[in-house]
């Protein structure tokens, strides 16, 4: 019974410090998963320089811009669009967390088990610059500019652009924290899961732009940034899954005689 304790004693303290490693490396990612939003929050609404005089945006949610940049009506900037499918289109799915995708998922990589309708003609065909939403998440932030021609969920709203700006900068600014309150401020229903964002409502949705090519500078800064703290997430997600690995062959050779943890313990 001694030798047994000696080895738990030693297996404790080397778990624990490995899990302390793990605890200490997942904060860092909810970190750069709450920096990442914020740099994009804070580019789409306020811009990449700090010297630029603001004004009041006149919309809420946004406040103060850049005293040059326009505010628009959704109705201003979009039509709805209500296309019939093509039956050799792939499904594309919307997801709160990485908006549209650009190919038709397999049914395990999907966030949800969704029905498909065999018939695809009774989906809605999106094309390249669209913005689509789903109806039931938007007060989740489930928006997605398309960049391929495809079809969604007749249950979406589509929309198509009435003028020329960057549909993926609206996507962003239509994701940040609160944005999302305020799709939640325009939505219907009467408990959270049956909250319906539709297109008389969303039409009148405000946001501020600046011009097309402040829009694509953000954008490039955005990528940029993003793609960098991405790089920084995996490799320290690697990191945790090998501290998982090393936890886990730790304690199987302590229990099966491979290694001699009672001298550790004392």
């Amino acid at each position: 019974m001694l030798e047994q304790e000696q080895i738990c004693l030693a297996l404790d303290r080397e778990t624990a410090r490995i899990d302390a490693l793990i605890a200490k490396k997942t904060r860092f990612i909810e970190l750069l998963k709450e920096k990442r939003q914020a740099l994009i929050t804070h580019a789409v609404t306020k811009g990449l320089d700090p010297d630029l005089k603001k004004r009041d945006s006149g919309v809420e949610w946004i406040g103060e811009v850049p005293e040059h940049w326009e505010r628009y009506r959704m109705a201003i900037l979009f039509d709805e669009a209500i296309r019939v499918g093509v039956a050799d289109l792939p499904i594309l799915s919307i997801s709160i967390h990485d908006g549209i995708t650009d190919e038709e998922l397999n049914p395990e990589d999907r966030e949800r088990q969704i029905y498909h309708i065999e018939d695809r003609t009774k989906y809605k065909r999106v094309l390249p610059g669209d913005i689509a939403y789903n109806m039931m998440r938007a007060w989740q932030g489930a928006f997605g500019a398309v960049r391929v021609e495809g079809l969604v969920s007749p249950a979406y709203v589509v929309a198509q652009p009435k003028r020329v700006f960057r549909t993926e900068y609206v996507e962003h600014l239509l994701r940040t924290p609160m944005a999302v309150e305020e799709m939640r401020r325009f939505s219907r229903g009467i408990a959270d899961f049956r909250m319906r964002l539709y297109w008389e409502y969303f039409r009148d949705v405000c946001v501020c732009l600046p011009s097309v090519d402040e829009q694509d500078a953000i954008l490039d800064y955005i990528q940029r940034e993003t793609i960098r703290i991405d790089a920084l997430s995996i490799k320290t997600q690697h990191s945790i899954d090998l501290l998982k690995e090393r936890r886990a062959a730790l304690i199987t050779a302590a229990v099966t005689g491979q290694i001699d943890l009672r001298e550790d313990a004392a």
